[in-house]
C-alpha cells in the first residue's frame, strides 16, 4: 500500500491554485495544464459515501485546510462569511451559532441542534468547540436536512471538520500569528511515524486576544478577552487486510471574560459600562475512533465511536440584569455506529448501505438568577437522552448516466428530565420523560451526462426531537415538553465545469416546509425558552462559480437568497406570520479574487455583502453591511509569510441582541477592522 505523502503548505497552495481548489462550492479537481501535478479529489466524509464533492448530490461547500491558513480563517465565523446562505450569530465571543438557510439560531441554548457541528465524526454540543481551525485537513458545510445519515436534528445542515491525518514520514508545520487587539496564536503540528504502517500526529497550540470592547467603568480594554490552549493527538494505522484505524483525542481549555452585551448609546463606540467582566470558560475533551476495511473488492465495513465532555461556565456581569446570572454546565455524550456499504459493479447495477446507530447524552444544566435581597431563582435540570436508530440506502444505476437512490432511517429518541427549582425558598421538583419514534425517508435522483456535469433532485424528511425547557422556573413550563419539529424538504441542483477547469458554475434551489418549528425565545431575566411555531417555510437559491481568465488569476462569485418566514406563529399578542426568521439575512452576495503572478507570491481579496438581518423576535434589525478581507502571502523554501486584513472597511454590524428586561436592547457588535501577520514553516 502506498503511504500518504505529506504536502508542504507552499506546494499545496500552488497545486490548489492550479486546480481551483482553494474555496469553491464543490472542489474543482482537474489541473490547468495536463502535465502539472494535481491534488487528489476532496472526498466529502459527512455523507458517508466517500464521494468527491463535485459528485455529491447536495449543496456542499468545502474549504481546504491550506486555504484556512493562508486566508487567516481561524474561526468558524470566518468560514461562514465566505459562503452563501450561511450566517454566524455570536453572543459570547466564543460559542456562537451557525445559521444555514434560517435554521440554527439559538442552538447553543437548546438540547437539539438544527445545524450540527462535528469533528472527525463526533458531534459537538457547542459551536465554540470547533472555533479554532488550526491543523485541519478541510471543512465541509452541507446545507439542508441531514437526517437520513445523522438522525434527529441537523435539519438546517451540517458543518463537518476533518483533522489532518498523520504522515508516515517525520515532518510537520509550525506557525505563529499576531494581530490587532492583542491577538496572538502559536501552533505546532508534527508527524511521528511509528512504523511503515503506523503514525501519530501531535498538534499543540495557544490562542489569545483582548477582545474588541473598552470598559469605561473598569478602565480596561480586555473584558471580552480570552486565552485558550488546544491539543490533538491522532493515530493512523493501516493493516495488512487494507483496513484503516483512526484514533484521535481532542482537547481545548478556554478562559475568557464575558462583557459582550452593550447598552444602547454605547454600541457604536464598542464601549461597556458594566461593573464586572463576567466569565466565559470552556473546557472540552473529545475522543473519536473509526475503523474501516474492505470485505471484498466492492464491500466495505466501518465501525465508528466517539465520546465528548464539555464544561461551560457562563456568567454575565451582574450589572447587565442587576443580578447574578449564569450557569456552570456539564455535557457528556457517547455514540457508536456500524455500517456496511457496497458499490455497484459491471455485473450488478445496485449499490447499498446499511447501518445501526446508538447514542447517549447526559446534560447537567443549572441556572441561577439572584437578585438579592429581593428575589432568587435557582433551577437544576438533568436531561438524559438515548437514541437508537437503523438506517439504509439503496441506489439503482438504471442507465449509464443515471442513479436513483431510496433511503430510510428509523429512529427512536427518548429524553428524561429531573428538574428542581428554588424560587425564594419555595422548592419544587419533578420527573418527566418524552419519546419519539420517527421514520425519515429520502429519495435522490442523480444525472451525470459526462465528467463535466452533475445534476440531482432530492426530497427528504427531517426532524428535531421533542425536549424540555430546562431553564424554566415553574413545574408547568418545565414539565410540559415542546413538540418535535418536522420538515419536508425538496432540492434541485446542477454543477458544470469547463475544460481544464477554467470555469465552474453551481446552482441549487430548495424548499423546506416546517411544522411545529422549535423557536428559541427570551424569557424573564434573560432565560431562554423553546416555543413551537405552527407552520413556517424556507425557500431560496444558491449560485456560485469560478473563472480563470488567465493562468495566474482566479475569480469567484456567489449569491444566496433565502425567504425564511413564519406562516402561522403567534406568541402572546404578537403575530409573526410573514416575518423573516431571526439571524437570517434574506440575501448574501460575494466575490473573490486570487492572483498568483509567480510561484512565490499570492494575493487574494474576498468581499461579501450581507442583507438586512433581524437579530431577535422583538424586531431588532441590523442594516445591510459589507465585509472585505484580503491577504498577501510569500512562499520560499518551506516558509510561508502572510499579511492579512479582515473587515477592511470597518463595517459596523451586530451579531446578537436581547432585551435588557426594561424595554431596552443589549447588543453584541461584530469584529471591527483587524490586521495580522503570520509566519509558518513546513519541515
Amino acid at each position: 500500500m502506498t503511504p500518504p505523502q505529506r504536502q508542504p503548505l507552499a506546494a499545496s497552495l500552488c497545486l490548489a491554485f492550479a486546480t481551483g481548489a482553494l474555496l469553491s462550492p464543490a472542489h474543482a479537481q482537474t489541473a490547468v495544464e495536463t502535465p502539472a501535478p494535481t491534488l487528489p479529489p476532496v472526498v466529502v466524509t459527512a455523507t458517508k459515501q466517500n464521494r468527491p464533492a463535485f459528485e455529491t448530490p447536495a449543496s456542499v461547500s468545502v474549504v481546504d485546510g491550506h486555504a484556512l491558513e493562508s486566508g487567516g480563517m481561524q474561526y468558524l465565523d470566518d468560514v461562514a462569511q465566505q459562503l452563501p446562505n450561511v450566517y454566524f450569530s455570536d453572543f459570547s465571543g466564543g460559542p456562537g451559532t451557525i445559521v444555514i438557510r434560517g435554521m440554527g439560531h439559538g442552538d447553543e441554548e437548546s438540547d437539539v441542534a438544527s445545524v450540527g457541528v462535528q469533528i472527525d465524526g463526533v458531534s459537538l454540543p457547542l459551536t465554540s468547540l470547533a472555533s479554532n481551525l488550526f491543523d485541519l485537513d478541510h471543512v465541509e458545510v452541507l446545507r439542508g436536512p441531514q437526517s437520513l445519515l445523522h438522525g434527529q436534528g441537523y435539519i438546517g445542515g451540517l458543518v463537518a471538520l476533518r483533522s489532518r491525518d498523520p504522515g508516515l514520514t517525520f515532518g510537520g508545520t509550525a506557525q505563529i500569528d499576531a494581530g490587532s487587539y492583542g491577538h496572538r496564536r502559536v501552533g505546532l503540528g508534527v508527524d511521528l511515524p511509528l512504523s511503515d504502517r503506523t503514525a501519530v500526529r501531535l498538534t499543540l497550540g495557544r490562542d489569545q486576544g483582548d477582545g474588541y470592547i473598552d470598559n469605561r467603568t473598569l478602565g480596561r480594554s480586555d473584558t471580552t478577552g480570552w486565552g485558550s490552549n488546544f491539543a490533538r493527538l491522532k493515530l493512523l494505522h493501516r493493516d495488512e487486510a487494507g483496513g484503516e484505524l483512526r484514533l484521535a483525542l481532542h482537547h481545548l481549555n478556554r478562559k475568557g471574560d464575558n462583557d459582550l452585551f452593550l447598552r444602547s448609546g454605547h454600541v457604536d463606540d464598542r464601549e461597556s459600562v458594566e461593573s464586572e467582566a463576567g466569565t466565559n470558560d470552556i473546557d472540552y475533551t473529545v475522543l473519536s475512533a473509526e475503523y474501516t476495511r474492505p470485505l471484498d473488492a466492492d464491500t466495505r465495513m466501518t465501525v465508528a465511536a466517539g465520546s465528548s465532555r464539555t464544561q461551560w461556565s457562563y456568567w454575565l456581569p451582574s450589572s447587565v440584569f442587576g443580578a447574578t446570572n449564569g450557569y456552570d454546565m456539564d455535557l457528556k455524550s457517547h455514540h457508536a455506529e456500524a455500517r456496511l456499504q457496497r458499490t455497484a459493479t459491471a455485473s450488478s447495477p445496485w449499490d447499498w448501505m446499511a447501518g445501526f446507530y446508538l447514542a447517549r447524552t447526559d446534560m447537567d444544566r443549572p441556572y441561577l438568577y439572584d437578585y438579592a435581597p429581593y428575589f432568587r431563582s435557582a433551577t437544576q435540570s438533568q436531561v438524559d437522552g438515548t437514541t437508537v436508530a437503523a438506517f439504509g440506502e439503496a441506489g439503482w444505476h438504471f442507465a449509464p448516466q443515471w442513479r436513483l437512490a431510496a433511503g430510510l432511517r428509523l429512529t427512536r429518541d427518548r429524553r428524561e428530565l429531573e428538574w428542581s427549582s428554588n424560587q425564594n425558598g419555595a422548592v419544587q421538583s419533578l420527573h418527566r420523560d418524552v419519546s419519539n419514534t420517527v421514520w425519515l425517508p429520502q429519495l435522490t435522483l442523480e444525472y451525470r451526462p459526462d465528467e463535466r456535469q452533475f445534476a440531482w433532485a432530492k426530497v427528504s424528511r427531517g426532524y428535531k426531537a421533542a425536549g424540555f425547557n430546562i431553564y424554566a422556573t415553574s413545574p408547568v413550563a418545565a414539565g410540559d415538553p415542546y413538540e418535535p419539529e418536522y420538515v419536508n424538504y425538496a432540492e434541485l441542483g446542477y454543477r458544470i465545469r469547463g475544460a481544464e477547469n477554467l470555469w465552474s458554475v453551481e446552482a441549487t434551489a430548495f424548499h423546506a416546509q416546517l411544522r411545529d418549528q422549535q423557536v428559541v425565545v427570551q424569557g424573564q431575566g434573560g432565560v431562554t425558552l423553546t416555543d413551537n411555531a405552527g407552520r413556517s417555510h424556507s425557500q431560496g437559491i444558491e449560485l456560485s462559480g469560478t473563472l480563470r481568465p488567465v493562468r495566474t488569476l482566479q475569480l469567484g462569485g456567489q449569491i444566496g437568497y433565502v425567504r425564511a418566514v413564519y406562516d402561522e406563529y403567534t406568541r402572546g399578542t404578537t403575530d409573526y406570520a410573514g416575518q423573516q426568521f431571526s439571524a437570517t439575512p434574506r440575501s448574501t452576495v460575494g466575490a473573490t479574487m486570487t492572483w498568483r503572478p509567480t510561484a512565490d507570491w499570492e494575493m487574494a481579496v474576498a468581499v461579501r455583502h450581507i442583507g438586512r438581518v433581524y437579530l431577535q423576535t422583538n424586531h431588532q434589525a441590523d442594516d445591510p453591511y459589507t465585509l472585505a478581507d484580503a491577504h498577501l502571502s510569500w512562499y520560499a523554501r518551506g516558509w510561508t509569510a502572510t499579511v492579512y486584513g479582515k473587515n477592511l472597511g470597518d463595517a459596523k454590524y451586530l451579531t446578537r441582541a436581547i432585551s435588557d428586561g426594561a424595554g431596552g436592547v443589549l447588543a453584541v457588535r461584530g469584529a471591527p477592522r483587524t490586521f495580522g501577520v503570520s509566519l509558518a514553516y513546513d519541515f
